[in-house]
């Protein structure tokens, strides 16, 4: 099988390394399972050791689906979908997600993932070391608007890392595996998309102050102390009692 750059395709083929991932995954017989991304099945094979209840994967690629297909058989069920605007949540139920996500696409699975975030018990992932970076930040340069949206809905901490050199081919960067597990919160839809609109906005133009990038010219007294600030210097729960104070005024 030919790995395809334009789908961002590196797999992993350390033993060690894959055992570690699923180790931390903890899974159980009575374990349902999604694996984002499985490509030849390094990773689904040491998923299956752990006998899992159910395990499904979402593949994009054809040619692999057909690999999978003939390595597994009914053992897993095949998904041939892209990670990136799949509804997780069509499967019914709650899993443990695991996934080595290609790195031209990691963020946007992880942002459709939110949408579904009702589906996931836990999700253990491995991205480039510095989108895992930004994921973690809740201040500074490599704080943004996803890290400030996903870090209310989930508990994001950092596992490991993995060297080039337990991949075929070796990509250029470090990876890092972490843990996204959910927390006890949530928002309607709609406001959602509101407050999403509002972090991009507010972290539009790095450089420039919440006030400026919100284009506020009134808002109240009590929080002239935060429009002053930019928003890599504010954390989440912040960002978001600010959402609320000035949820209308901005345009």
């Amino acid at each position: 099988m030919r790995l395809k750059k334009s789908l961002g395709q590196h797999f992993l083929r350390d033993r060690n390394i894959i055992r570690k991932i699923v180790d931390s995954g903890n899974i159980t017989f009575e374990d349902r399972v999604i694996e984002i991304g499985p490509g030849g099945g390094a990773l689904t094979e040491e998923i299956l050791k752990r006998n899992p209840k159910e395990l499904i994967v979402i593949e994009i690629d054809k040619d692999w689906v057909e690999h999978l297909r003939e390595k597994f058989g009914d053992r897993i069920k095949i998904v041939n979908a892209d990670a990136t605007r799949f509804d997780f949540s069509s499967l019914d139920g709650k899993f443990k997600y695991f996934g080595n996500l290609p790195y031209n696409v990691s963020t946007a699975i992880l942002r459709n993932l939110l949408d579904h975030r009702n589906s996931m018990e836990k999700g253990i992932f491995m991205v480039q070391k510095e989108v895992a970076n930004r994921l973690s930040a809740r201040k500074g340069k490599e704080y943004g608007y996803l890290p400030a949206l996903l870090s209310l809905f989930f508990d994001i901490k950092k596992l490991f890392d993995v060297p080039p050199k337990a991949f075929t081919p070796p990509p250029k960067v470090m990876s890092t595996v972490f843990m996204m597990t959910p927390k006890d919160f949530d928002m309607e839809e709609k406001e959602l998309i509101e407050f999403e609109n509002f972090l991009k906005k507010a972290f539009s133009q790095r450089r420039k102050k919440l006030k400026s990038n919100l284009k506020l010219k009134n808002y109240p007294e009590e929080i002239s102390e935060y429009m002053e600030k930019r928003a890599e210097e504010l954390p989440p729960e912040k960002l978001l009692e600010l959402f609320y104070t000035v949820r209308g005024l901005y345009q």
